[in-house]
């Protein structure tokens, strides 16, 4: 189960010693798909028969996952009820008329992966190139718009015309700061994309303001859009 999250258990040594048995009961999970290099020791405290385990990850070691495909278990009503009708039919005879407490979770555990792997078979995806949500939004921005708030609650109750002279002149920068961001991520998207047209219209449908009326298409929809994306992503307008 806990494979299907990616996460794997990276403790390979005992933890725990016993007058004459040594276990290995606890453990460390992590992502190994996306963090690079690591080392894991045990570190003995003297305080328990458990020993302690020291992880040390490597800064700069992370993996870059493929931004492209993602590979997702298929889950959903069918397969549910298909991996349950499975396991009514195994027999358990090895659990249930086992002796060991070992052979018995193992062959409990064998039974009941290989059922779940073959019901819920790995599926690799291709995401499709959809344009997020306000992407070009990045923490400084954020940071930057927060201060515009609080300078401009301050006015709400106050007259001061160098504090509404500052805010006038950082509402003009951020202004600027945001355009220049959304230009270079849309500039992005359509270098990027494999139907450029397509990813552009988008981009005109998402930045575009003007409501669409159906009976007045002419007047309200394709001209100010042009005019928008053309602004944006080359600094022009439509002149004729």
């Amino acid at each position: 189960m806990l494979h299907s999250y990616n996460l794997s258990g990276i403790v390979e040594f005992p933890t725990r010693f016993g007058l004459i048995s040594q276990t290995a009961i606890d453990n460390v999970f992590i992502d190994t798909t996306t963090i690079g290099n690591y080392e894991i020791h045990p570190s003995i405290n003297g305080l328990s028969d458990h020993d302690a385990k020291l992880l040390t990850l490597s800064n700069g070691g992370k993996k870059e996952k493929d931004c492209n495909t993602t590979i997702k278990r298929k889950i959903n009503t069918f397969t549910i009820a298909y991996f349950q009708w499975k396991l009514s039919h195994e027999t358990w005879e090895q659990v249930f008329h086992g002796n060991d407490v070992n052979m018995i979770f193992n062959s409990f555990l064998n039974t009941f992966l290989r059922t779940y792997f073959s019901s819920f078979p790995l599926n690799q995806e291709k995401k499709k190139n959809r344009m997020t949500q306000n992407s070009w939004i990045t923490s400084g921005i954020i940071t930057s718009c927060r201060r515009g708030r609080e300078l401009h609650n301050k006015l709400q109750n106050n007259n001061n015309a160098t504090l509404a002279s500052y805010y006038e002149n950082y509402s003009k920068i951020l202004t600027k700061v945001i355009q220049a961001a959304k230009r270079m991520e849309y500039d992005k998207l359509i270098l990027n994309s494999g139907d450029k047209a397509k990813t552009t219209w988008d981009i005109i449908n998402k930045e575009s303001i003007t409501k669409k009326d159906k009976h007045n298409i002419k007047q309200t929809k394709y001209r100010p859009k042009l005019n928008l994306v053309l602004s944006y992503l080359y600094g022009g307008e439509l002149t004729a």
